[in-house]
């Protein structure tokens, strides 16, 4: 946790890590390692989406508290063009700074409760894994 609360002026802000436990191998991702921003969480469908700190977001000027980016509720902000890879070792750790922010989607503001994110981990010539974190908002 870098910054824990979300005001009117500043929205929570977490580094997420990865630690690689595999052998030395080549990974792949999008534009963000380890894993791919913005990111919405996968349950509930809509609630809470994370975008890369800094990052270049206008906030809705009709709910301000909400901080949900002022986009249209049909943008599912593109996606990657390419991948990345990266030789990564045993015990690296993959990070990124990400901010809390409502999905533009949701009718409701930040809700308390609890949100999952899965992602796809990509190892070259081997496949892939999944993997989760949760995030817990409390009032």
């Amino acid at each position: 946790m870098i910054t824990a609360n979300i005001t009117e002026k500043s929205t929570a802000v977490v580094e997420i890590g990865l630690e690689w436990t595999g052998e030395a191998t080549a990974l792949l991702f999008g534009n963000t390692a380890p894993i791919e921003l913005p990111c919405r969480c996968s349950r509930p469908e809509t609630g809470l989406v994370l975008l890369p700190s800094p990052n270049g977001y206008e906030r809705r000027e009709d709910e301000p508290e909400c901080w949900k980016p002022n986009l249209p509720e049909d943008d599912d902000f593109g996606h990657p063009l390419g991948l990345m890879r990266r030789e990564v070792e045993r015990g690296e750790l993959l990070s990124c700074r990400v901010e809390i922010w409502g999905d533009h989607r949701s009718k409701s503001c930040l809700e308390p409760g609890e949100y999952s994110f899965r992602e796809t981990l990509s190892v070259e010539n081997e496949g892939h894994n999944e993997w989760g974190f949760t995030i817990r908002i409390e009032n």
